[in-house]
């Protein structure tokens, strides 16, 4: 196989394609590996041979891009595929073989003989609550029968029935609810369903999670052990905030690998791995907070409220006017008393209040007009809660001392997407960001990257180091790829990504001059990653383009237009900067 380096690659959008005559015939795969799995109708397939020669897929000839690289799909049966690539020139052939093993789809059951699957079976795992609970079951059976669970020591032939609205179509699948009572927490309760088919013949099946009542009387107590996420649900990506590690957590519950927390007002999730359970005995996460000491610097608004255990909680911003909410779940409010520094702050109003007997909010109103970021963090036995000021921002260099982290996507073993010609992503986002920077600096700004070499950096070591360096913006520079399954030749353009509304009018800045630079408008995206929920500093996320598309590759492997993509992202801050200037 022929492996192409970056520089070369770099080069590649002013060069004119000439077949050189010695070389000798090539089959370069750079997706997908030789084995994989893929659970779709299409797999992607994308490569780079001598130009000028014949490729075939499994017998269907597919037309080579200019400088020889090719970007298709071929459709996948159900199992194992095995996928012949080969190239030809003159009298040479290179062949390649894939095998690509698509899982079988999950399909109804004949109703008859009567049969119980050990698929889609729930709770597939031990599943903890407590008594008052809710248990919701699950099994795959014979469509048009007669199911029934029961649950160890609580009782037989609980009713279920058939959802396919809710499963794809796909009949036989029977769901069931019962609430939970009077069960004991001394054991794990075994789950059995029984299903009785049409041809009257019954079928019997454990499920292969057990049931575990956790004890009223002993409430178990956790601590995060590292920056972690509360989910609105146990299943999917539903974040309702993030907090640091060593809060304290009541835990009543444990589905699908996440733990259910007491939020006192609502339930939250948040992942096992993320939390260690403490001794039981450990008295339950409530606390006293005081009213605010106030501090101020040129950065930062300071609220510092002393507070016993490390509590969760959760931040909001309004707008018109603009304010900062933190909402304290396990709070006792401890005093009135607030010290204000002796000289003007930019609070407009501060106002807090016992909204139940262990939540406390307080609303920070300032004098200036949107939010520049803010942070909740606990230190010394207090909870900082600081805000940003609005930066000074220069009519005629809006950059100049202002603090940016500059974060190239990816890095180390994270390659990111792969090109048709085997560029990698990580490379790219590195000259990117290094163009970026050199603008940046050359404007009297000052730049930090998260990434100093081809490091892997972990995406809470980046925000890290961003809110170490007392960032005012963080740019994360991305080109993307299509999934396994898409198609190559139309997943393409441009995107920008926020996930906090603070940071929708920057992204909305860039969005355009990247756009003018001839890459489709993919579009302006609100979604929820780990760096654009972060709230210290304003967050753009910016995907430059699609490296899996084949002519989109030559220009976002070409230096002239990496350097172009910088100067675009570059005019979309200033444009932001001056219209938000004093």
């Amino acid at each position: 196989m022929k492996h192409l380096t970056l520089p070369l690659i770099l080069l590649i959008g002013s060069l004119v394609y000439a077949e050189v005559p010695d070389e000798p015939l090539y089959l370069n795969i750079t997706f997908p590996p030789p084995s994989d799995t893929v659970d779709a109708d299409y797999v992607r397939l994308s490569g780079n041979t001598l130009p000028g020669a014949i490729l075939k897929i499994n017998n269907r000839h597919v037309e080579l891009f200019p400088p020889g690289s090719f970007a298709t799909r071929t459709a996948l049966q159900e199992g194992m595929n095995q996928i012949i690539v080969m190239v030809q020139k003159g009298d040479e052939m290179v062949q390649d073989v894939l095998l690509i093993y698509r899982p079988t789809k999950p399909k109804s059951l004949a109703p008859e003989p009567t049969r119980l699957e050990e698929t889609a079976v729930e709770p597939a795992e031990d599943i903890w609550l407590r008594n008052g609970d809710h248990l919701s079951v699950q099994c795959k059976g014979s469509p048009a029968g007669e199911a029934r669970f029961s649950v160890e020591r609580l009782g037989k032939n609980f009713p279920m029935v058939e959802v396919p609205e809710q499963t794809n179509g796909i009949a036989g699948i029977y769901s069931g609810v019962v609430k939970l009572a009077n069960l004991p927490d001394d054991r794990s309760l075994e789950i059995e369903f029984e299903l009785t088919g049409r041809d009257n013949v019954k079928k019997r099946l454990a499920a292969p999670g057990k049931l575990h009542i956790l004890a009223e009387q002993l409430p178990l107590i956790g601590m995060t052990e590292t920056p972690t996420l509360i989910y609105g649900a146990a299943k999917g990506y539903v974040p309702i905030t993030r907090i640091p590690d060593s809060v304290k957590v009541h835990i009543i519950g444990r589905e699908n690998k996440r733990f259910r927390i007491d939020l006192l007002n609502r339930n939250g999730y948040v992942d096992v791995g993320d939390v260690k359970i403490l001794p039981f005995g450990t008295p339950l996460p409530r606390a006293a907070i005081s009213a605010p000491y106030i501090q101020q610097d040129k950065d930062w608004l300071h609220l510092i409220m002393a507070t016993g255990d490390r509590l969760p909680f959760q931040t909001n911003i309004t707008s018109n006017p603009f304010a900062v909410e933190l909402e304290v779940w396990g709070a006792r409010q401890a005093s009135h008393w607030i010290t204000y520094p002796n000289t003007s702050v930019d609070v407009e109003a501060l106002t807090f209040e016992q909204c139940d007997d262990d939540i406390f909010r307080i609303r920070v109103q300032l004098t200036q007009e949107r939010s520049w970021g803010y942070k909740v963090h606990y230190l010394d036995g207090a909870l900082h809660f600081s805000i940003r000021r609005q930066p000074k921002i220069h009519s005629t260099n809006p950059v100049r001392n202002l603090i940016f982290a500059l974060d190239p996507g990816h890095g180390g073993e994270e390659t990111g997407a792969t090109s048709p010609l085997g560029v990698l992503e990580k490379d790219i986002n590195r000259i990117w960001a290094d163009k970026l920077a050199a603008l940046l600096a050359q404007n009297s700004a000052t730049v930090f990257l998260t990434r100093q070499a081809d490091e892997t950096v972990a995406l809470t070591e980046r925000v890290r180091r961003a809110e170490q360096a007392n960032a005012h913006f963080f740019i994360s520079l991305h080109n993307n790829g299509t999934t396994a399954w898409g198609n190559p030749l139309s997943a393409q353009g441009t995107s920008v990504y926020f996930t906090l509304q603070q940071n929708k009018d920057l992204n909305w800045a860039i969005y355009p001059h990247m756009v003018k630079l001839g890459l489709s408008p993919y579009g302006r995206i609100y979604n929820s990653y780990f760096v654009t929920n972060s709230t210290g500093f304003l967050v753009s996320l910016v995907e430059g383009g699609f490296l899996t598309h084949p002519v989109e590759e030559l220009n976002l492997a070409n230096e002239e237009f990496i350097q172009k993509m910088a100067e675009a992202v570059y005019t979309g801050i200033v444009d932001f900067l001056r219209a938000n200037a004093d």
